[in-house]
């Protein structure tokens, strides 16, 4: 496996703090408040890449990590099949996640942190409408406290969430329901 070391930070930070708030937004009652905070546009901690391989698309203004893919900020980790990052202006080696307009996870996305996780087939971080949607066998959790769903949008400026398709379903812990 290639290692692909990226210290990015700004942008990239940024979507990835969105998928952090996913479980907060979504299920208050299942104590998701700080639970993917590792990836906090706030943080400090370097962003790590690992993937099979890398393929700049500069004509395309894409960045494509495939095969095994993991993203880690501090105790914050995203793993995936495949990651897509759309970005505006020229890639370089400094500074490529500087200008990023929307990342595409794609095949088995699981984005974990201090025993909570959120689980889904895709997920679709929208930059300039501050809009996050995972799709496909939804699962958040937090030990026994569980929601699944077919699709879950955030809307990051108006702090809404709404899991919907199908049936959606809640299971609370009683110790945690209080």
């Amino acid at each position: 496996m290639n290692r692909m070391y990226c210290p990015v930070r700004g942008g990239f930070a940024a979507a990835l703090a969105i998928a952090i708030l996913l479980a907060s937004t979504m299920a208050r009652a299942q104590d998701f408040a700080d639970a993917f905070s590792g990836f906090s546009s706030q943080s400090t901690d370097l962003i790590q890449i690992e993937a099979d391989t890398l393929e700049i698309r500069d004509g395309e203004k894409m960045a494509v990590y495939s095969g095994n893919v993991s993203v880690r900020q501090g105790d914050t980790q995203l793993k995936t099949a495949s990651l897509r990052i759309f970005y505006t202006g020229k890639a370089t080696s400094s500074t490529p996640g500087s200008s990023v307009d929307k990342i595409e996870a794609n095949g088995g996305v699981v984005i974990s942190a201090k025993g909570q996780s959120a689980t889904g087939d895709k997920a679709v971080f929208e930059m300039a409408r501050e809009i996050i949607t995972l799709t496909g066998n939804v699962v958040l959790s937090d030990k026994d406290n569980v929601l699944r769903g077919k699709r879950l949008v955030v809307n990051m400026r108006t702090k809404k969430a709404k899991m919907e398709g199908g049936r959606v379903q809640t299971i609370l812990s009683p110790s945690k329901a209080q």
